[in-house]
């Protein structure tokens, strides 16, 4: 399996909310990677939140989403997911 072919088994995995064909991976693939998606998903988003309340948090969710644009995307999924 290609590293092109295994992203994409990894991002329809996660964003099994999503046509696969919609562009939504390619553009989160320019931000962060499939696992953290899948962690803010799982986490419904609260802690990535926490941190932009500027709350603590264990994590840096901020910087594994690629920054603040990584992070707002993944916000969107997160609205996504839960509709």
């Amino acid at each position: 399996m290609t590293s092109a072919l295994h992203d994409r088994w990894a991002w329809a995995r996660v964003l099994r909310h999503r046509d696969p064909v919609d562009g939504a991976a390619d553009l989160l693939a320019r931000w962060t990677t499939p696992e953290v998606v899948a962690d803010v998903l799982a986490d419904r988003g609260r802690g990535l939140t926490a941190q932009l309340d500027a709350l603590p948090t264990e994590r840096d969710w901020v910087g594994e989403c690629g920054g603040l644009t990584g992070a707002v995307l993944v916000l969107a999924e997160v609205d996504a997911a839960l509709r």
